[in-house]
This record gives structure tokens, sequence and C-alpha cells, in this order.
């Protein structure tokens, strides 16, 4: 006689051989195993998580259902299995579990989440990298208040640019949002929020977010580092807002942690080194983002001078602020340059401003931010994923124009002029109409778009952007001296 529990494809089958047999067709075991989790029996329980992982490894679309009920089981003791199994599958689909978790109620979220953290897996592993010597940044790093450490670093200048995937790709930062556990309340307390544009933190919601940066926190050179936000998706991984005292005072800071991509740590330990040792070199220029603590382990991290915008936020700037800009921007890149190092991915997201608003009688210091980041990830990434198109220059685009390096910056330098004048990108359209854009003999035009605006910009834009490197300024210093000499009357 069939036993009612037994749903296989014949009287004498068993839920979980068939399950083993054939993830692919566990769904309809489904009940059967997550019943076996209700058990007394602990190695019923065990193979129910088990089949469980094995049936959301054949069919991902179950993946959400089955943390659902996973996360139902969870009380305050719950049978070993059932935070293992979601241990197991958040390692496995970090970004998905996250996103079924980010659906659930916000008590039945906050549980899942502390018992994910609490065993030590989960969204965090798949950012981690085992401890290695060697994985601190070596270069005269500041802190806040202008106090240095270290020798000063071997720069990082012109990486080959190899295995770089297909440029059309579209672009896809992370997203998600954080953590927060069970001990959250509604009263939106937690540390004091000195910027409307981000959303304070229950006291719950901060301490797991704490709690997942706290490997970060111990390792780094503050006694006080303290987070004030939920993560914000950045270009190359996630951002905090953060803050140490120095000196009586609070000083902001921003707390980045950089995404490392599958199946290459070492190799991309070894270029994230090198290109935040190179950027710590140059930090010393007052238009260039300071670089205050980093390290690769135990996961890429870096602690930076705190802005509030950037370049991509803002309209047109009228023509004399556009060039003032354009001016400070080619200086920083032209110190860089003077050590050996190249920036090779500037856009608008990599000038950035401290302050929120720019004001009528003090127009905001830009910061060049990102030496050497957008290199590294080059080799992972789509260019979309770590430099805006319409900014890319042709040797991004096609090998016959030569490899990124100095003439890449001085490119990028006319088309962000171009995007300080008019508030347009350079290119803009379809990916496969940017391409041919870029690669076309036909730079941009800045009168096009404004004919009032100041002549001999369209020059300078047209030459920093030529097609071929030989044909653009040789040389920053070029760049900047022709167009500090531009008249912004109009003459």
């Amino acid at each position: 006689m069939r036993d009612d529990t037994d749903t296989g494809d014949d009287e004498t089958s068993d839920p979980l051989l068939a399950v083993v047999a054939d993830p692919e067709q566990g769904d309809r075991h489904l009940p059967y195993l997550l019943g076996l989790l209700d058990g007394d029996d602990p190695e019923d329980r065990l193979r129910g998580a088990f089949a469980l992982c094995l049936v959301v490894e054949a069919s991902p679309d179950l993946l959400g259902p089955v943390v659902r009920r996973l996360v139902d089981r969870l009380d305050d003791d719950p049978p070993v299995a059932v935070p293992h199994a979601l241990d197991y599958l958040a390692a496995r689909e970090p970004k998905a579990v996250d996103e079924a978790v980010t659906d659930l109620a916000e008590e039945r979220e906050l549980r899942a989440r502390q018992f994910l953290y609490q065993s030590g897996g989960g969204f965090a592993r798949t950012e981690s990298l085992s401890a290695e010597p060697g994985d601190r940044g070596t270069g005269p790093t500041r802190l806040p208040g202008g106090e240095s450490h270290g020798d000063g670093p071997a720069v990082y200048t012109d990486e080959p640019d190899e295995g770089r995937p297909d440029a059309s790709g579209p672009e896809t930062p992370d997203e998600g949002s954080d953590e927060g556990d069970e001990s959250a309340d509604d009263t939106g307390e937690g540390r004091p929020d000195d910027d409307s544009e981000t959303p304070s933190l229950t006291r719950g919601r901060l301490t797991l977010v704490e709690r997942r940066l706290s490997d970060v926190v111990a390792e780094s050179r503050f006694d006080d580092l303290n987070v004030l936000s939920d993560r914000q998706p950045d270009r190359f991984g996630d951002c905090y807002r953060a803050v140490v005292t120095r000196d009586g005072g609070d000083v902001p800071l921003t707390l980045s942690v950089f995404q490392v991509p599958e199946g290459d740590g070492t190799g991309f330990a070894e270029s994230f080194r090198r290109a935040m040792a190179s950027w710590v070199g140059v930090d010393d220029h007052e238009s260039i983002l300071t670089v205050h603590d980093w390290a690769v382990r135990p996961r890429p991290w870096a602690a930076l001078e705190h802005t509030a915008s950037s370049l991509a936020d803002r309209d047109a700037l009228p023509p004399d602020e556009a060039v003032a800009t354009a001016v400070e921007v080619a200086d920083a890149v032209g110190s860089a340059h003077q050590h050996g190092v190249v920036h090779g991915a500037l856009d608008p997201r990599t000038v950035a401003y401290s302050d929120t608003t720019l004001t009528d009688t003090e127009r905001g210091r830009p910061r060049v931010t990102a030496f050497g980041l957008a290199r590294v990830y080059a080799n992972y990434q789509a260019l979309a994923d770590f430099l805006d198109p319409s900014y890319a220059a042709p040797e991004h685009y096609a090998g016959r124009f030569g490899r990124v390096d100095h003439a890449t910056d001085v490119y990028a330098l006319g088309a962000l002029l171009y995007r300080l004048v008019t508030g347009e990108p350079p290119y803009g359209g379809r990916p496969d109409e940017i391409r041919a854009g870029v690669l076309s003999d036909r730079e941009p035009v800045p009168s096009d778009v404004d004919p009032d605006l100041p002549a001999g910009l369209d020059q300078v834009v047209r030459k920093a952007m030529a097609t071929q490197k030989l044909t653009r300024y040789e040389t920053v210093t070029h760049f900047r001296r022709e167009l500090g000499g531009i008249g912004t009357d109009g003459t």
C-alpha cells in the first residue's frame, strides 16, 4: 500500500532518493522535504536541508520560495539544519538570497540576516580574501588632520589592458539594501545623521551594518571609526558614510568596500594593491581625493575623503567656472602624470565635490578620484561597468588606436570640458551609436550646443578629443596652457 507522504513515481520510491537522482524534478517533493525539517529526527532534518539545496541548485527559480520557507522556520532555537541551509544558499547565490530576504516583512528579514551573519557565511563570504602578509598599503596614507604613515609606494603606471570584456555590455552596479536585526525599532534613532540625503538607521540596522564591517573597522588605523549609513551601491562595490574624531571634531569619511570578481582573487588583489599604492602616491595634490587608509585584507577597502556629489550630478557651469574647473582637474591629472601615474578612465563620476551644492561665492574645488581602479576592473567587467562610454577614448573601444596611456587622459579632459560647458555628454544614443561617434573622425563641437560659448573652446575640445593620439595635445600641460588662455567673456 502506498504511503501518503511518498510522492515518487512508484510505490517503492523514496522522495529523498528521487531528489538525489533527479534534482530538477524536486519541486514535486518540496512539501515532503520541508516536512522533514519540522520532524524530531536530526538526521531527517539534515537530509531534508541537503535535498532542498540540491533542488535549488537544479532549479534557481525556486530559491526565493525555499528561502522564505526556511526563514519561516527560524525561531529562538531553530534546528541547526535550517540556518545551515540558508547559509549554504547565501554563499552560493548571495545577491539572489539578499533580494529574497529583502522582500520579506521587516521582522522576518531582520531575523534572517541575524542568523546569516552569526553563522559567519552568507553575504559577507564572497567579499572576503584569506589573510596573507603584505596586504596593507605602504604609502604615506594621511589621516584626517594631516598625520602620515608609511614610506611611500611603488608607483603603478602603465599596465597592459588584457582580457577586457566586450565594451558594449550594460552597466549593472550592485544593488540591494543592507542589514538590520530583531532589535530594530521604529524610532529611526541611531548615530546622528547630518546628511539629509542619507536615510537614518534604526539601532538594530546600524548594529548589523557595523557587524558586517567589523573586520574592516578592526583592520583600519582608526580607533574610533564609526559607520553612519547603510550601504549604497557604487561603481566598484559599496560605500558607507563614516566618521572619525580628530582634534575634538568629527571628520567625515567615505568607507568603500570593493567587489571581488569571482574566480581570480589572487590576481585581483595584486592589481588592486598596485592601483591603491599609485593613488596614495599622488593624493597630496589639492585636487586629488585623499586616501586616508586602505588594505586588501580581509577584503579590499579604503577610507576616503568624504564627497557628497560628482560632476555627473551637475548641469552646465558658466564658462568661467567651467574653464576654472577643467584647469584644476587638468592640474591634478598632470601632477599624477609627473609621478608616472595614469588615470585611464576619467568621466563625470570621477570628478567629485565635498559640498552638496555650489554657491555664488564659493565654486567648490573638484577632487579627482578612483585613480587606477578602472584599470583593475577592466580585466573583469565590460566597459560600461567602469567608465561612462560617452567619455571613453577610441583606444578603449579598439586596439588599433593603441593602449590606454597618458594620451587617453588628454582625450578624457577634452570630453569633460565639453560636459562642463554644455551640460551634455560628447556622444549620446544607444551603445552602438556612441561607439560609432567615438571612432569617427568628427570630434564634438561645444558651440553646436551653445553658440554663445567663448571663442577657442571648440578648438581645445576638438584637439584634445582627436581620434588619433598623435593629433591630440602632446601632454596635459599643453592642454592646460591653451585652455587657460581662453577668454571667458566671449572674446
